[in-house]
């Protein structure tokens, strides 16, 4: 009987202390998720204060004032789609290539990152490389999966970009389904012709359809000279995972503007 009660007694430790793990491992996830929703609540309006920023930047675009507040070096530029919720400042830290990849515009630990210009670039590179997470919600660059529609295409064909002082808008030129591996990522500065229109070939033949600005660079690259090709465009690259394809699947919106 003795033992009986014993046994009894340890099943009862033994279902308090479970209860008690049950209980720490409820609060901690609590915790982590309350803190995750907190900052990304707190990303969201830096993002919403910087986007007025940049508004004050379009109607003062040769010196504006900015407040002290975001005056960080490292934003390098600003990436807008019309019409689409992306909409989000460009980051280069120059001796950490993926620095801001789980940082936000402060520096903070942030699960989405911020937008950032491959290390190999300058805001004057044959072909721009910026890269962005895909996010579920459609947040970040998760937003440019919509692009393997071709109507999608053809509600939003342009992306503009603030590199420094310049605003560009480029025409979206190829979208394609590729991996880390794709020679694209090789694609910043070229030294000759050939090279050159050997990148612009593959960008051009691995889109998922045409676009419109596909047609014309497909058209003057049929008809010009390599010499009087080499460099009459200029490329934006944007760069997203397709995480439930792969670890190594990315989608690439390209899209080029002519050079002066």
């Amino acid at each position: 009987m003795k033992q009986k009660k014993q046994v009894n007694s340890r099943k009862k430790r033994v279902k308090r202390l479970l209860c008690l793990l049950f209980l720490l491992a409820f609060m901690v996830t609590g915790y982590f998720v309350y803190r995750y929703y907190r900052d990304d609540k707190k990303q969201e309006e830096r993002f919403d204060q910087l986007e007025k920023i940049e508004e004050g930047r379009d109607e003062n675009p040769v010196s504006p004032v900015l407040p002290e507040e975001v005056k960080n070096p490292d934003w390098i530029g600003w990436l807008k789609i019309k019409g689409t919720s992306i909409s989000y400042p460009v980051m280069q830290r120059e001796d950490d290539s993926e620095y801001y990849l789980h940082r936000d515009f402060d520096g903070n630990y942030s699960f989405y990152g911020t937008p950032f210009l491959d290390s190999r670039c300058t805001v004057d590179s044959d072909n721009c490389i910026i890269y962005g997470h895909n996010i579920n919600s459609g947040r970040m660059f998760g937003a440019l999966h919509a692009y393997s529609s071709e109507s999608y295409y053809k509600e939003h064909p342009e992306i503009s970009f603030r590199a420094g002082d310049e605003k560009r808008q480029y025409q979206i030129v190829s979208v394609m389904q590729t991996t880390t591996s794709s020679p694209i990522y090789s694609f910043t500065d070229v030294g000759n012709w050939n090279e050159y229109g050997e990148y612009v070939s593959k960008i051009l033949s691995g889109s998922l359809y045409q676009t419109e600005m596909g047609k014309q660079i497909r058209a003057e690259f049929k008809k010009d000279t390599p010499e009087e090709f080499f460099w009459k465009y200029e490329f934006l690259t944007l760069s997203t995972c397709r995480s439930w394809v792969g670890r190594d699947a990315r989608l690439l919106v390209v899209s080029a503007i002519k050079s002066d």
